[in-house]
């Protein structure tokens, strides 16, 4: 089990938001060629969780509580480090720290990786930011 770490926005060093953005920007804006607003006036409000490996953040995902939810966001793994379950770890202890249920718009091609997780498809699926997306939730066990 990596380390996971726990910060709210004002709590986040500079050097920390500044890493979190770069990663954001590096796999959603470059890698995935999508050209769109990064930073979205959320971040303020979000709890942010993250693993660390020697050369900087490794996996990252965000949490926005919301009236009767908990918004999952934001995930991503650093290329080099992909497939080693770190998101996974990172949804898993997300979950086990917060009350749901857990919401969240998952890239379509994923719907599996979150159905395994416990996540159900709520809606059809929806074009955000040119990239097919579908709503997922998760109950309270």
């Amino acid at each position: 089990m990596s380390d996971i770490q726990a910060a709210s926005f004002y709590e986040l060093s500079v050097d920390r938001l500044y890493d979190i953005l770069r990663l954001r920007v590096e796999v959603f804006v470059v890698e995935q060629e999508c050209a769109y607003s990064e930073i979205d006036n959320l971040d303020a409000q979000a709890t942010h969780f993250w693993i660390d490996d020697a050369t900087g953040i490794a996996s990252y995902v965000r949490l926005i509580n919301e009236e009767n939810c908990c918004r999952i966001g934001r995930v991503v793994t650093r290329a080099d480090v992909r497939s080693k379950g770190l998101s996974k770890e990172l949804i898993q202890h997300v979950m086990r720290s917060s009350e749901g249920p857990w919401v969240l718009s998952a890239q379509s091609y994923l719907r599996d990786w979150y159905t395994d997780l416990g996540f159900s498809q709520t809606g059809p699926e929806f074009l955000e930011d040119g990239i097919p997306h579908i709503p997922m939730l998760r109950k309270i066990d």
